[in-house]
């Protein structure tokens, strides 16, 4: 189930998230965020999150806003959005050593 789960990563239509791929193979979703989360430990998918409480993300951020436009502060919790994205293993004969990533 491992090996089906990454597969569905890299072969995930452009938006489709962990609750559609959990879906399409049959599996709870709470088991298919383990299987994933071995797969981001293994360096198989990468995590990353968009939309944390400190808004790194945010343009105005590196200007030293402490409040967001919405006029609240960035202390406030804020819905996080976690974006998984497959990362392929390095390629024999690559010269750069550049790692392939997927567009998910």
């Amino acid at each position: 189930m491992l090996r089906r789960l990454l597969r569905a990563f890299e072969e995930a239509a452009p938006g489709e998230g962990l609750a559609q791929i959990a879906d399409r193979l049959g599996i709870d979703r709470a088991e298919a965020a383990d299987l994933a989360a071995y797969w981001v430990r293994k360096g198989r998918l990468r995590r990353e999150e968009i939309g944390t409480v400190d808004c790194s993300g945010c343009f105005f951020a590196s200007r030293g806003c402490t409040t967001c436009p919405d006029g609240s502060t960035a202390a406030v919790p804020r819905p996080t959005l976690v974006a998984l994205t497959p990362v392929r293993p390095l390629r024999p004969g690559d010269p750069h050593g550049r790692r392939a990533t997927g567009g998910r």
